[in-house]
């Protein structure tokens, strides 16, 4: 009969050579619903301040939602471009003002119209991208700046 002891001991030997350090991993910057959070309201404050009506939409590098809000009686297909916008410059990686020049229509996921700006830490590790919607580009931009500017994040020179 086999020594439990014995036992143990040789089956604890050979599943320690599966364990990988966990120094192995690299953790990568990412956009934390705080931070999310603080961008939308500023956008939101940026727009009532002019009395305009938008929505706002904030998602993270991968195109995940991470905050969405719209003013009250912003109609509801605003609200849809508002997330088009946000999700392409967050995907995308760069501003839909850029990718409205690259003359694409319809091509599944590429907004083509102004107001979604891209987001990047200051070492321009991509976060994600805010969009704003409902107002005039040009508003919709400087709304969707306005959040950025209010949450502190540090988009890089």
């Amino acid at each position: 009969m086999i020594n439990r002891t014995l036992l143990l001991m040789g089956l604890a030997s050979l599943a320690a050579p599966v364990a990988l350090p966990a120094a192995s991993q690299t953790l990568r910057p990412q956009m934390d619903l705080e931070t999310a959070r603080k961008m939308q309201d500023g956008c939101l404050a940026f727009a009532k301040e002019r009395k305009l009506k938008v929505a706002v939409a904030v998602y993270d590098y991968a195109g995940r939602l991470i905050t969405f809000a719209y003013m009250d009686g912003t109609p509801t297909a605003v609200a849809e471009v508002a997330h088009w916008k946000a999700r392409s410059a967050a995907t995308v990686q760069i501003s839909s003002e850029e990718t409205g020049k690259w003359n694409l229509p319809g091509v599944p996921g590429i907004a083509t119209v102004g107001g979604a700006v891209p987001l990047f830490d200051a070492s321009w590790n991509a976060l994600g991208g805010i969009g704003v919607s409902g107002a005039s580009v040009e508003d919709d931009i400087a709304c969707a700046k306005a959040g950025i500017a209010a949450s502190g994040v540090t988009q890089p020179k």
